[in-house]
């Protein structure tokens, strides 16, 4: 039994504990799971709110290593935190976990570790196709791994535990109610085909939705089965485990019955049965909730829960107690603060805040026509711009909306906007502070010419920056005149939209500004003082060339130079067969960070049926104009080099691209991937852009304008996410017109470490011809437009990797 209770991401009092820093109580919790049966204690100590995971996991290590007899389970996803475990931990540990999800960087940066340290692994039968569902895959899975781990790194198969899976039987979906047989088919045939492997599994998901009662009984017989299949751990909760000859036989029937799908209405019959009271929808039980609560706690509730309906009668009710500016000020802007803190703590993902949002935007709306202008209902005015030469502003957006339901007047200028028009525009709406955002390194030194340009014009405004490309000591960098004199207005950075609202809060509060902006300028000019100035280095290469072996037989491409698909070449439907659901969910839709629980219940009930609904959408109306240019050039290396030429003219060098190369063996670069100009033969560099057009831009904009923040959020995310899709589908059309394997080789973008220059982009544009061809052009600081575009080279030898160098 592998406890489970020592987790931030799966426990709200852990998270709380960690937070506080009260670590007794944690290893109060930890006895307490030992003393319940636990043999080993899975540890994860991330923190949304924090940014010291690997110095936390470092502490809770070492005082429960003093502390607990049973070994841990450390679980992270960043190798750097495991290692800090690994090197304080003096005894053997298990890592939680590694996978195929994106291809080998997690093993390779896990079991290096688990070699050097005698560690075990948990392997999740996950690979690029997703989780695996069915026996056969989880199987296939299961064999790439086991190959990797004991051939390429000569590790013992004992020492690897297989996680095949579990899902929960509580969504009644045709998908999986097959699951839970597969699961334990899938632990029976792993440990037959791969012998010494151990097997574990996340217990708890196979009951995730049901009421407790009923996941007490339907983890203990679904476990009963899995050991008789073979496994060898489970991480759960010991004391909800009931030993199977202490279940009634009725229970253990209906749990089974579950469990196998011999009934069709098991779900049903379980849920029931455990059922002291008949089921509300969740509808029923917040209006049940609601009816209990005064005018000014049904109003906070409706925000907070996403309940537009019936607002403007609850305001109507209101408005006999208090006036307009009461009522917003003190009842609703109150509500959308709770629903930021919930969403600062994890509570909350981001798509659910815009959904308060958008109730938050129904209320105000009807409130201003009660408002009178000169009751001054604006906390503050804010003029917001990304910068010039970046064409990102999804996280503009949302700070727009975020300010915009919290009371100040935003005036939003757009993408790609120069300095001198954003202090004209500034000047023009006389605004109170000015936020940038900028997505990249190469267009956030924009925020700091901004901040000379306002200085020398003896302007002050507050300037707020973010953005994923910039941090606090930016802000406090770009902050100093000449390096040592601090900017009039203060620049303050905020990492997220809602630390954005905590500047404006206070910089709108008069008691307090001039003191708040002084302490972030002596900020500013104390990071310097304390920052040790890097030293340049020359970092000289110890080999020429790596050991990347040198094809004798080249790649004959199906023609030479362009060609263009348009839509009528292209059908979504094929294309999204390759979206990286993972990707869509976590990165672009906000469940990142989440438990492995919560995760799945957010794909089945929020992110599953509006990917579905999406996708009809976007067909039927033709939201998206896919597009794709891709071509085969003529090229050789040399060096860290490759040639470019003409494909009518192969003697006419048309670009020149060059690579670094690593410091250390095995010394690769990608140069080395092709032919050398020494062997007089001509290799093939297989290059591509695509798109999904700038009219769904135009959507997004028009969804945001009309407050349908939700909509604009998830839509903006498939886009970006269908042309990382559209990138993998000519991928393999590229791969199915050489010939090659689809597992062959590997496509890189410029911004990788392995070709991180990005006007290079220049050179890749103008051989397709790109603008031309499928309407996609580029930006001074080297961006592509539309935004949902992505470019990309294809390495098609048969040794390439992804690497950092």
């Amino acid at each position: 039994i592998i406890g489970e209770r020592l987790n931030s991401q799966g426990s709200r009092k852990v998270k709380r504990l960690l937070l506080e820093e009260d670590y007794n109580s944690l290893i109060n919790i930890a006895r307490d799971q030992v003393e319940g049966g636990a043999h080993v204690l899975d540890v994860c100590v991330a923190l949304t709110e924090r940014d010291d995971e690997a110095e936390v996991m470092k502490l809770v290590v070492k005082k429960l290593a003093m502390s607990v007899e049973a070994p841990l389970v450390i679980d992270s996803t960043d190798h750097k935190v495991i290692e800090e475990a690994l090197k304080t931990y003096p005894g053997s540990v298990i890592i939680n976990s590694i996978n195929l999800e994106n291809g080998r960087e997690r093993i390779e940066n896990v079991l290096p570790l688990a070699k050097e340290y005698g560690a075990s692994v948990i392997a999740l039968t996950i690979d690029e196709k997703g989780m695996a569902k069915t026996v056969d895959h989880k199987v296939e899975v299961a064999k790439r791994i086991y190959d990797i781990y004991t051939k390429e790194y000569g590790l013992e198969p004992g020492s690897l535990i297989f996680d095949v899976l579990t899902f929960t039987l509580a969504t009644g979906e045709e998908e999986w109610v097959n699951s839970a047989i597969a699961t334990l088919e899938g632990i029976g045939e792993i440990k037959k085909q791969l012998p010494g492997v151990l097997t574990t599994l996340g217990l708890s998901n196979v009951s995730f939705g049901l009421k407790p009662n009923a996941r007490k009984v339907l983890n203990s017989v679904f476990l009963y089965h899995a050991v008789q299949k073979g496994l060898d751990s489970a991480i759960v909760n010991p004391k909800d485990i009931i030993p199977y000859p202490s279940i009634s036989e009725e229970e253990r029937e209906l749990a089974e019955d579950l469990i196998f799908n011999r009934k069709p209405d098991a779900l049903i019959t379980l849920s029931s049965y455990f059922e002291d009271n008949v089921n509300e929808s969740s509808e029923e039980s917040l209006a049940k909730e609601e009816a209990s609560l005064s005018v000014e706690e049904a109003i906070h509730h409706k925000i907070l829960h996403r309940v537009p309906d019936d607002i403007e009668a609850l305001l109507d009710e209101a408005m006999e107690k208090y006036n307009p500016v009461d009522i917003l000020n003190n009842i609703l802007l109150k509500a959308m603060k709770e629903v930021g803190d919930k969403f600062g703590s994890g509570e909350l993902i981001l798509p659910f805040v815009l959904q308060s949002a958008e109730v938050m935007k129904r209320a105000v709306s009807y409130l201003e026509n009660f408002l009178e202008k000169k009751e001054g209902t604006t906390k503050g005015t804010i003029l917001l711009a990304t910068v010039y030469g970046d064409v990102h502003d999804i996280g503009k957006n949302l700070v727009k909306t975020i300010l915009s339901n919290n009371g100040y007047t935003v005036h939003d200028i757009g993408k790609q906007v120069p300095v001198n028009t954003i202090i004209e525009k500034a000047l023009e709406l006389k605004v109170d502070a000015i936020g940038l955002s900028a997505l990249l390194v190469s267009t956030s030194k924009q925020m700091g010419i901004c901040v000379q340009e306002l200085h020398s014009r003896g302007l002050n405004y507050p300037v707020l920056v973010g953005g994923a490309a910039i941090n606090r000591k930016y802000g406090h960098r770009i902050s100093l005149i000449d390096d040592k004199t601090p900017y009039d207005g203060a620049v303050f950075y905020a990492k997220d939209a809602f630390e954005g609202l905590d500047v404006m809060d206070r910089l709108s509060n008069e008691d307090k500004k001039d003191v708040f902006i002084q302490k972030v300028k002596e900020e500013a000019l104390q990071s310097v003082k304390d920052k040790d100035k890097p030293k340049e280095t020359v970092q000289t290469n110890q080999k020429n060339r790596s050991d990347v072996k040198q094809l004798s037989e080249l790649l004959k491409p199906p023609f030479w130079g362009t060609k263009a698909l348009k839509e009528d070449d292209l059908q979504l439907e094929e294309i999204f067969k390759h979206l990286a659901l993972s990707e869509l969910y976590r990165l672009s839709w906000g469940g990142r960070g989440k438990s492995k629980e919560e995760y799945q219940k957010l794909v089945e009930e929020e992110f599953r049926p509006t990917l579905d609904k999406l996708k009809d959408e976007v067909m039927n109306n033709s939201l998206f104009l896919t597009r794709i240019v891709y071509g085969y050039f003529p090229c050789q290396s040399e060096g860290n080099a490759l040639f470019l030429y003409d494909p009518k003219n192969q003697d006419k060098q048309i670009a020149r691209f060059t690579f670094p190369r690593q410091t250390k063996a095995p010394w690769l670069c990608l140069s080395d991937y092709f032919t050398s100009k020494a062997s007089g033969l001509m290799d093939v560099l297989p290059m591509q852009v695509v798109t999904v057009g700038d009219k769904v831009t135009g959507i997004c904009d028009a969804l945001n304008e009309n407050g349908d923040y939700t909509k604009a959020y998830y839509l903006h995310g498939l886009a970006v996410q269908t042309a990382e899709a559209m990138a993998d589908y000519n991928h393999h059309r590229i791969l199915s017109e050489l010939k090659i394997p689809m597992d062959q080789g590997k496509r890189f973008s410029f911004g990788y470490p392995a070709c991180p220059e990005l006007d290079d982009q220049e050179a890749l544009m103008g051989a397709l011809n790109a603008e031309k061809e499928i309407g996609v052009s580029i930006t001074s600081a080297f961006q592509l437009v539309p935004e949902q575009s992505t470019s990309a080279l294809i390495i098609t030898h048969p040794e390439a990797v992804y690497y950092r160098v």
